[in-house]
C-alpha cells in the first residue's frame, strides 16, 4: 500500500501543478482515485473554513440526483459518519459500513437515501488544513459490490493532508480567473435578493437575484435548475436546529464564495416567520465584503492569529507605533510580524499589503 500511496501522491502533485483552479483539482482528485479506490458515484465540496458550509461542490449525475436531501441530513440532523464528527476524529475518514460494524441500516441517511438509490456503502472524508476544514469528499458504491474496506479508508486517510494543503493554498486564489469560455464572469451590480420557502422553492425574488443565481451556477458548471450549492447549504443552515437555539458558532449561515474573475460572493440567508406561521428564508448575495474577505485570505496565506492583528491594525490605517501600542507589543516586535506577513503575501510594502488584502474588492 506504501508503494501505491506514493505513486499517487506523486500524480496529485503534478496535477496541483497544472490545474490551479480549485474545481479543476477536485476533478482531477477524484479521477486518481477512482482507480485506486474504485466507486460509482462521487463528490467533493470546497468548504468555507469559518463556517463549515460549501462554497461548490463536484458531483456526478447519479450523486446530484440526491444531493439536496443530503444537505439536510448532514445539517439538520445526527446520523453516522457526520461531517463535524469526522473532523474532530483522529483519521477523518470512515466507511459506512464498518462504521455500524456491517449494519449500514443503523443510519437513516443509508436507510432514507443511499440504499432506495442504489447505493450499498459510503465513504466520508474530511479535509483540513492549518486547523481549519476545506473540503469534504464522498465515495459511494453500489449495493451489488463489495464494501469499502479499511485499506481503501487507510489509503485515502493517507492522502488527505495532501490534497487539503493545496486546496487551502488554492482556494482563494487569482489564478481561477476565467470560466469556460476563456472570460470573466460578469457580475451583477446590486445586491440579489429572493425569499424562499422551507423547501428552497423560490417564493420572490428582486431583479437581480437571477443574474447571481447563474453566476453562481457558472462557476459550478451546473444547470439552471440546479440550486447552487452555496445557496443550499446557508439555507439548510438557517434553518437547522443549531442556527434557530442562536448558536452563532456553529449555526452561521453565510459563506464567502471565489468564483472566476478574482472576486467572492457573500451569501447570507435567514430564517423568518409570516404572519400565518409559515416559515421562510431571505437570501442576499452580492459582492463579498473586503471585511468578510480578509480573514479568509489571511488564512490562505497561512498568518498566524497574532500577524492576522497585525494585518488588521494596518489595514485600519494605525502608524507602527499606534498598531504596537493597541497590541501591548514594541514597534521592534510588530516589524517583525510584519516582515512574516510580507513574505508570506509576496509583499514589500505596508500598501502592496492592504492593496493584496483588501482595497482591491472595495
Amino acid at each position: 500500500m506504501e508503494q501505491q500511496i506514493s505513486r499517487l501522491s506523486g500524480k496529485l502533485h503534478r496535477v496541483a501543478d497544472k490545474l490551479p483552479s480549485p474545481r479543476a483539482y477536485r476533478s482531477a482528485c477524484l479521477s486518481l482515485l477512482v482507480g485506486a479506490v474504485p466507486f460509482d458515484g462521487a463528490c467533493f465540496t470546497g468548504i468555507d473554513g469559518h463556517t463549515g458550509l460549501s462554497t461548490g461542490s463536484v458531483t456526478d449525475d447519479v450523486v446530484e440526483a440526491i444531493h439536496p436531501r443530503l444537505f439536510d441530513y448532514e445539517y439538520r440532523g445526527e446520523d453516522v459518519n457526520r461531517y463535524d464528527a469526522l473532523s474532530k476524529a483522529e483519521v477523518p475518514a470512515a466507511s459506512l459500513v464498518l462504521a455500524c460494524g456491517g449494519q449500514p441500516e443503523i443510519s437513516t441517511r443509508y436507510r432514507e437515501i443511499l440504499f432506495p438509490a442504489g447505493f450499498g456503502d459510503e465513504l466520508r472524508a474530511v479535509l483540513t488544513a492549518r486547523g481549519r476544514r476545506c473540503g469534504h469528499l464522498s465515495l459511494l458504491r453500489k449495493e451489488n459490490r463489495p464494501p469499502f474496506t479499511e485499506d481503501d479508508v487507510r489509503l485515502v486517510a493517507a492522502l488527505l493532508p495532501q490534497m487539503a494543503a493545496y486546496l487551502r493554498q488554492s482556494s482563494f486564489s487569482e489564478e481561477d480567473t476565467e470560466n469556460e469560455s476563456g472570460q470573466p464572469l460578469p457580475l451583477p451590480h446590486e445586491s440579489g435578493v429572493f425569499v424562499l420557502a422551507d423547501d428552497l422553492r423560490l417564493l420572490a425574488a428582486n431583479p437581480s437575484a437571477e443574474d447571481w443565481l447563474a453566476v453562481l451556477r457558472g462557476a459550478e458548471q451546473i444547470g439552471p435548475d440546479v440550486t447552487p450549492r452555496p445557496v443550499r447549504a446557508v439555507c439548510t443552515r438557517a434553518l437547522s436546529p443549531s442556527a434557530q437555539d442562536g448558536d452563532h458558532a456553529a449555526g452561521a449561515a453565510r459563506v464567502c464564495v471565489p468564483v472566476p474573475g478574482g472576486v467572492y460572493v457573500g451569501i447570507r440567508a435567514s430564517r423568518m416567520q409570516s404572519t400565518d406561521g409559515e416559515v421562510q428564508l431571505a437570501v442576499t448575495v452580492e459582492r463579498a465584503r473586503p471585511v468578510d474577505i480578509l480573514p479568509v485570505l489571511a488564512e490562505s496565506f497561512g498568518l498566524t492569529e497574532r500577524e492576522r492583528e497585525v494585518v488588521d491594525r494596518i489595514v485600519q490605517g494605525l502608524s507602527g507605533k499606534e498598531a504596537a501600542l493597541s497590541l501591548h507589543m514594541s514597534e521592534y516586535t510588530l516589524q517583525d510580524h510584519l516582515k512574516s506577513v510580507f513574505r508570506k503575501t509576496g509583499t514589500k510594502s505596508r500598501r502592496e499589503l492592504v492593496w493584496r488584502l483588501y482595497s482591491r474588492f472595495s
